[in-house]
């Protein structure tokens, strides 16, 4: 009888690490999302004055807040990728990576996505892990 009781003590032991294995691996697999903090307070800053002489005439908050949710669950590469190709309208694609980063920043710091301890890079290959969710969720 007491045999009986350590196999299943062993058995319900075994259970219990198998699913906390499974639950962190699950937990690391979950995408990054914009929530999580995937710029700088600093390159918010910086992309501000550039924001306000290239972008705020034509787009303000409420645009980029329903751009944001209509791009639920895509990667935040696709949105970044997307602006340089068309934006400036008078000149796209006429600004360096860096500028569109901080002006995406500011764009993020704008509509109430937190900042975070690293800087949003596009080079880097980061911004394909990074998942957009909408404003407010």
């Amino acid at each position: 009888m007491m045999k009986m009781v350590n196999v299943k003590r062993s058995v319900m032991t075994m259970a219990v690490a198998a699913a906390a294995v499974v639950a962190v691996n699950w937990a690391s697999a979950q995408p990054a999302t914009i929530k999580d903090g995937v710029y700088t307070e600093e390159q918010a800053a910086a992309g501000k004055d550039l924001y306000e002489r290239r972008c705020g005439a034509c787009h303000n908050a409420d645009f980029y807040r329903n751009t944001f949710t209509n791009r639920n669950n895509q990667p935040l590469q696709y949105l970044f990728e997307e602006i340089i190709v068309n934006m400036p309208a008078d000149m796209p694609g006429s600004l360096m990576d860096s500028e569109y980063e901080t002006i995406l920043a500011h764009i993020m710091s704008l509509i109430g996505y937190p900042a975070g301890d690293e800087e949003l890079s596009y080079a880097s290959g980061t911004m394909a892990d990074v998942v957009i969710v909408p404003p407010g969720q």
